[in-house]
């Protein structure tokens, strides 16, 4: 909210002011040895931008009153008037915002106008964008959100003139976030999403990480942890990456308030040590958040994770532990006096007394929360105001007759009549507030009850459809897995089966050996009946030519079945290839032996000693059509022969 000041590089280089040595004891040491006021201005400026919220004023007050004093001597010609005038504007910029924090919107208010006045007479676009960037705040904290709304397009559209992406991304971020206030969650998501595109595009990493913090915040309270989680973890990766200390606390306790949020639902614990386990890792993010806020000396920061604590504490059952960080937290803001984070401490420290049975404390806590958060008076104050207004009154009267002392009694008790009636009747109003209070609390207790069950329903629905849409999913996949799969497996063992049919006697070789010699001399002289029972199998058979004439046959049936069993038959056929071509042998038997040994010698090699048991059941036919002779010999296969004459066999 506060904007930095762009000051010329020659009044630095007087001050001795670096990038390395800007810091607050720098900037004080030299504000203590400046001689020149316009030195003195520039130093007090910017020792209300960097400085703690509670020093604001301290620097930004003197600063006004020395510009302003200025300005009244100065003409609008002078050189100088110009250097005056927009340091007073950051000046009561400052100030706005130091009132802003407080709870104070009215003064706040006031003085944003006076700078955006100042800009806007000097048509400083950027400066009037500024100013109505935080006025918009105010009228957001008011809950004018149709004049906070308005304000904002007005500051958009000052960026949108000066091409200013950066600022762009700033103005949506803010117009994003009221609507977060307003419920409209879905338009809340669609602006931080348009901030983070213009933040990305000119690469405002501080930015970046800034609108994931905030989208992880719209998951983290619609209940959607993981998102949440991985968006604050995204914040988290690049806050650590440019040394953002503040941010980085900030994204701790963020985490932290998402994992005690998941302790708490029903949806996310399915155990006692489940929850505990969450707490643990929500307390170990808090302790993270609190080290670094104590290291910058962020004490509203402080004030915070000292009450996550705390309240963290107490859920784990040490009230004692609970009570010490909730009071010290309760101090520490009461020395800030900054309401919200009084009505935390208030609200932690009602909830510890609660448990500890000091209804009394507790109750004043609540009356406490309850002025904080609605900025009401309590009956305290409002006595001490009616007392003061007739002790006034009182002391008036007996100064103007100060002699007649007995009409000086008469209106003194008239007044005590008075103040007693009065008293007594604010104090029956009061019982009626807390009265009216309390059936406001059980009736939204009840409403709220309520929500959640019907808020949960619908996420158990949701949920449901999710998990069936997701299971249908993997159905899917999974079948067109299972198709891929029989494809492959189908087209290979096609594959196969064209290799093992290359092996097998040709429709060609049985022409020429057995249609020739046949009586008939017909192409139909013989037929081939080969069904294997799988597209390939053991199943073969096979001829060859031998070196003495003759004509080969073979069927056989080798070990195994499928593709364990075609391996086996092109392994059986290439040995009787080699028996007939390699070894030119002729006899069926001699072909068969060969064969035998060296199918036990090739599967020796699996590692046993005879070779396993694996090989062929093979009857082997050798014609020889000259001598119209028949020689054969078989292995566990018949032979078998059909005379057409007599049909025996």
């Amino acid at each position: 909210m506060k904007r930095s000041l762009g000051i010329i590089w020659m009044l630095l280089s007087i001050l001795n002011i670096n990038a390395q040595d800007n810091t607050i004891d720098s900037l004080k040491l030299a504000l203590k040895n400046a001689k020149h006021d316009t030195t003195k201005l520039f130093i007090l400026v910017k020792l209300s931008e960097v400085c703690d919220l509670e020093e604001i004023l301290v620097f930004a007050e003197p600063a006004v009153t020395l510009a302003e004093s200025k300005l009244k001597v100065l003409s609008n010609n002078d050189p100088q008037y110009s250097f005056y005038i927009k340091l007073l504007s950051g000046a009561y910029n400052n100030m706005g915002y130091s009132y802003d924090v407080r709870g104070e919107m009215q003064k706040a208010l006031i003085y944003y106008s006076k700078s955006f006045k100042i800009d806007e007479r000097l048509n400083n676009k950027k400066g009037m964008a500024g100013s109505l960037n935080n006025i918009s705040l105010v009228y957001k904290e008011q809950g004018d959100a149709q004049g906070a709304l308005k304000s904002y397009h007005q500051c958009l559209k000052l960026y949108e003139e000066l091409n200013d992406k950066s600022g762009m991304g700033t103005c949506l971020n803010n117009i994003a976030l009221l609507y977060q206030d307003q419920g409209e969650i879905i338009k809340a998501l669609d602006y931080f999403n348009k901030s983070l595109k213009y933040r990305e595009a000119v690469n405002d990493r501080f930015g970046i990480a800034n609108s994931l913090n905030n989208i992880g915040s719209i998951y983290g309270d619609n209940n959607n942890f993981s998102k949440a989680i991985a968006y604050h973890l995204k914040s988290l990766k690049i806050k650590l990456e440019i040394n953002d200390e503040e941010g980085i606390a900030t994204s701790y306790n963020n985490l932290g308030a998402i994992y005690k949020n998941m302790s708490f639902d029903k949806q996310c614990i399915k155990s006692i040590a489940q929850k505990d386990s969450l707490i643990e890792i929500a307390l170990d993010y808090y302790n993270k958040s609190l080290k670094i806020f104590e290291k910058i000396k962020n004490k509203r920061g402080i004030t915070y994770s000292l009450s996550n604590i705390s309240s963290l504490m107490l859920e784990k059952g040490n009230v004692n532990g609970s009570l010490m960080l909730g009071l010290q937290s309760f101090k520490l803001s009461n020395e800030l006096k900054f309401p919200a984070n009084i009505k935390r401490s208030a609200e932690v420290l009602k909830k510890i007394y609660q448990t500890k049975n000091m209804y009394k404390e507790a109750l004043k806590m609540y009356e406490l929360e309850i002025q904080m958060r609605d900025s009401i008076s309590n009956v305290e104050t409002k006595k001490a105001s009616i007392k003061k207004q007739f002790q006034y009154q009182y002391e008036k009267k007996a100064a103007a007759d100060s002699v007649e002392n007995e009409e000086e009694q008469k209106i003194k008790n008239a007044l005590l009549t008075v103040q007693q009636a009065q008293l007594k009747q604010e104090k029956t109003k009061s019982y009626a507030l807390y009265g009216g209070l309390t059936l406001v609390l059980v009736f939204t207790g009840f409403m709220v009850n309520r929500f959640r069950v019907t808020n949960k329903q619908k996420q158990i629905i949701e949920l449901k459809e999710i998990e069936t849409q997701k299971q249908n999913e993997i159905i899917t996949i999974q079948k067109h897995l299972v198709e891929e799969k029989h494809k492959e497996i189908t087209d290979s063992i096609n594959y196969a089966e064209r290799i093992q049919r290359s092996f097998l006697a040709t429709t060609e070789l049985l022409n020429n050996n057995l249609s020739v010699h046949a009586e008939s001399r017909t192409e139909d002289s013989y037929f081939v009946f080969f069904q294997p029972k799988d597209v390939v199998s053991g199943d073969f058979y096979w001829a060859s030519k031998l070196s003495n004439g003759c004509f080969a046959l073979a069927t056989a049936d080798s070990t195994g079945h499928g593709v364990p069993g075609a391996i086996m038959s092109i392994l059986n056929i290439s040995c009787l290839e080699k028996a007939v071509e390699q070894e030119k042998l002729t006899e069926p038997a001699e072909i068969l032996n060969h064969t035998r040994t060296k199918i036990i010698e090739r599967l020796k090699k699996d590692g046993s000693e005879e070779g396993g048991k694996d090989g062929m059941d093979c009857s082997l036919i050798c014609f020889d059509f000259k001598n119209s002779k028949l020689t054969y010999a078989a292995a566990n296969n018949p032979v078998w022969i059909v005379r057409a004459s007599t049909g025996s066999a």
